[in-house]
């Protein structure tokens, strides 16, 4: 991974065959990084799983998909759950079809490469209850 920051802005850039949350966890942690906004992302990723929570049961119905695709689009959230910086992420990706799939991003790893920007939220400290799975995100100033 190459890591760049400046006042605000915060860049990320991932290399091929890296896994994207553990990779992008331990460049948060190793930062000092918990409480930011994922304005961007785009590359490709390979063996994800993603997504869509169902508030019928509360629980993630996931699907894991092998083949690359291209990363369309990464957003989310970067908050404190517990003692570690949680990535809250939603991707849009697409296949060799060229047909789009997205939700929530569980993982994933780098195919041939990924860049994702984020801005830090300043004095807005961004929190997870550590306790569920799908908990709201609260703040302190």
């Amino acid at each position: 991974m190459i890591f760049g920051k400046g006042e605000r802005v915060l860049f990320f850039r991932f290399e091929d065959g890296e896994d994207f949350i553990d990779v992008f966890v331990q460049a948060l942690s190793e930062n000092g990084l918990d409480s930011l906004v994922v304005i961007s992302g785009i590359g490709m990723l390979r063996d994800f799983k993603i997504g869509w929570f169902n508030m019928a049961t509360k629980q993630y119905e996931t699907e894991y998909i092998s083949a690359p695709h291209e990363l369309l689009h990464v957003s989310g959230n970067v908050s404190l759950k517990g003692s570690s910086p949680f990535p809250h992420l939603h991707v849009a990706l697409s296949g060799p079809s060229r047909s789009a799939v997205g939700g929530h991003l569980f993982g994933g790893t780098v195919y041939n490469t990924t860049e994702l920007f984020a801005v830090r939220t300043g004095d807005l400290k961004l929190i997870r209850d550590a306790s569920g799975a799908a908990t709201p995100l609260e703040f302190r100033k």
